[in-house]
């Protein structure tokens, strides 16, 4: 389940053309790695979708497109397993057309749903257009409408080779000669995908947040060689020898000792060695101009997400758009190596592997040294316990749980509270935060917004916090919890930066069960700090304002939240009686029942992640294994009452957290 990158040159591949060079990326496809697929869409401006012929368009396959439509990615299709439809199911052409045209058309509805103006018309597929394939992935066979018409094989042919009772290898083997899967590949994407120069004019403003028209826009849009170097890094690895950056090159050329500017991070550095992908292999070079995929080494301090600019002209620039992924960590597993002497090796592997894959989480639970590895989906995290088993620590998993958080209903009044010598005063309020304010600081990194105006402006814009709170706006953690200092006194960054830790502390640990606080905005009302030295301000103020924010979470009712999915099922009609039965026992709520036609039908429901593990058991034995499901992360929601008390005692239990 990785993702892989390969430049191709090709000299002398198809006929009337002139020399080209492809920048390949290869991602998986199932919704545990969504993030993967979102980093790499970065990267690239056409991809190549690649559809079973037998399930057709899925559901996780739609999410998939959807997630390139959105980055202004350009999709081609390919039909795989064309074999499958003749020597398993048998179907006859009419049959098998009748499906084609269920595909395609399936396809193009994506595209007018997804897809901006003017390409949702634009970018519509036909094989008559020739971006359309079919074939065998497997066989290494496949073709375009244009290559079947000049083949002195036709499709009759095809079926005749698969039509044998017992076939092998070689009745089909010819076919790979007939039809090179390769050769059809790369009539799509030369003919029918755009090259940087194309794609960079209108693919730059919906990834770059700043000014077209600027020196630095223009650059981009024109794909200028001879603009500064501006590179967007999509993904960080980790090896023996530091960190490696892939990204795209946007504007300019990517020199060895390049001279540079770590945006978001505000640092200067060198890159130290270029090199480009031959799958894990990598290829140093001297030098590689704009448009292509590069892999750079020796910058010390750079994430997913980091913008890297010519260190002498970087005025007016703004980090690229934050990646937006689909999912966001709600599946968690206790770990432990199998040999305590490899505690500290364990430790950093997993900090490697939380470079390299944003969507893990990793932590240490204070109560009782529990070591919580938490990700997308269960696939997610044992493939992740399979990586660190590679890079040499065996390690041992607890059963996956769900990842709960805590959070309140309503709003506290001031909570006023006084240090124990009655000279430091403290008011504090709590409140539940609106879903505007939410979403916004769920899908977008503020700190990429600056200067400050242009941060105060994207709050004044997608949030409900009053122009009074946007001007004192101070952090949003990980999990959205804001802090706003309305104080009177100005406080120095001692006292700022202290009050920070102090409440990012606190929200590790919830007062229900030492689950993490979410979607709260703690607004600091006063704060008069009198004759409290450097040295005990940590305790006092730590004290203060944990009894601050234990009687606001109090007297603005605490719930307990836990994560649910959005979860999409396609299955044949005559099962949807089955499935439905199973709802009420896993406390699912039917969004949408669409008997879509007599090869289809779609559930659409919200599931509590809790009950996701065994009700896919259940659904597959309930449906004989012809359903199709996918799990996408909805939102945090409050756990039904009558189930809440039993699900706080459990998780108290397991921690070990007194009464």
């Amino acid at each position: 389940m990785k993702s892989a990158n390969i430049s191709l040159y090709y000299e002398k591949s198809l006929e009337g053309y002139e020399p080209f060079l492809i920048n390949l990326v290869d991602t998986p496809g199932h919704l545990d790695f969504s993030g993967k697929v979102t980093r790499a869409l970065r990267l690239i401006d056409g991809v190549v979708v690649v559809v079973d012929a037998v399930e057709e368009i899925i559901t996780q396959s739609e999410t998939v497109i959807k997630q390139a439509l959105q980055e202004g990615v350009k999709p081609v299709l390919f039909i795989n397993k064309i074999d499958r439809l003749v020597r398993e199911l048998k179907l006859s052409d009419e049959k098998i057309k009748t499906k084609y045209i269920r595909i395609i058309k399936s396809f193009n509805t994506l595209i007018e749903r997804y897809a901006e103006h003017p390409f949702n018309k634009r970018w519509k597929i036909s094989p008559l257009a020739g971006n359309v394939a079919f074939g065998s992935a497997l066989h290494r066979w496949g073709f375009t409408l244009n290559i079947l018409e000049q083949s002195d094989l036709k499709f009759k042919d095809i079926r005749k080779r698969y039509n044998k009772e017992t076939y092998t290898k070689e009745s089909y083997s010819d076919l790979a000669t007939y039809f090179p899967i390769h050769k059809a590949i790369l009539e799509m994407i030369v003919d029918h995908l755009p090259n940087p120069r194309e794609a960079q004019k209108y693919r730059i403003e919906k990834i770059w947040d700043g000014d077209i028209n600027s020196p630095l826009g223009k650059a981009m849009v024109n794909c200028d060689p001879n603009g500064p170097l501006i590179l967007c890094l999509s993904k960080v690895q980790a090896d023996k020898h530091g960190l490696i950056g892939t990204g795209r090159i946007f504007s300019g050329n990517c020199l060895k000792k390049s001279d540079i500017l770590v945006l978001r991070e505000n640092k200067y550095d060198t890159i130290q060695r270029l090199s480009i992908f031959m799958g894990q292999r990598r290829e140093q070079v001297e030098k590689i101009p704009v448009g292509n995929i590069v892999a750079v080494e020796g910058l010390k301090k750079i994430k997913s997400g980091e913008t890297i600019i010519d260190r002498h002209k970087f005025d007016g620039m703004v980090p690229f758009e934050n990646l937006k992924y689909v999912t966001t960590p709600v599946v968690t597993v206790s770990i432990s190596p199998n040999l305590l002497s490899k505690l500290d090796q364990m430790e950093k592997l997993i900090n490697n592997l939380l470079i390299e894959d944003p969507n893990l989480r990793f932590e240490i639970n204070e109560e009782n040294g529990e070591y919580l590895l938490s990700g997308v989906g269960t696939l997610h995290l044992e493939v992740s316990i399979n990586e660190l088993k590679k890079r040499g620590v065996d390690i041992s998993m607890s059963e996956p749980r769900a990842v709960y958080k805590e959070s309140c209903k309503k709003k506290s009044s001031v909570i006023f509270i006084k240090s124990m010598n009655n000279e430091t005063i403290l008011e504090l309020k709590i409140e539940r935060l609106d879903n505007k304010t939410l979403k916004f600081f769920r899908t977008h990194d503020y700190k990429a917004y600056k200067p400050l105006d242009r941060l105060k402006n994207a709050l004044e814009e997608n949030t409900n916090l009053s122009n009074d709170e946007i001007e004192n706006f101070w952090i949003c953690d990980e999990d959205q919890n804001i802090l706003i200092y309305q104080g009177g006194t100005k406080l120095n960054d001692f006292y700022r930066n202290l009050i920070i830790e102090i409440i990012e502390k606190i929200h590790l640990n919830g007062l229900l069960c030492g689950e993490k606080l979410t979607e709260i905005k703690f607004i600091i009302k006063n704060l008069t700090i009198n004759n409290l030295k450097e040295e005990d301000a940590h305790i006092d103020l730590s004290a203060m304002f944990y009894e601050a924010i234990k009687k606001g979470l109090n007297e603005a009712e605490l719930i307990l939240l836990e994560p649910l999915y959005n979860t999409v099922i396609q299955l044949p009609p005559n099962y949807i009686k089955n499935v439905v039965s199973l709802l009420t026992k896993y406390s699912a709520k039917i969004k949408e029942i669409n008997p879509e036609n007599e090869y289809q039908a779609i559930i659409e429901l919200l599931l509590p992640v809790r009950n996701s593990m065994k009700f896919a058991e259940d659904i597959r034995s309930s449906t004989s294994g012809r359903a199709f499901w996918q799990n996408e992360f909805y939102a945090f929601m409050e756990v039904p009452k009558h189930e809440s008390k039993r699900i706080i005692q459990d998780l108290r239990f397991s921690k070990g957290i007194s009464w």
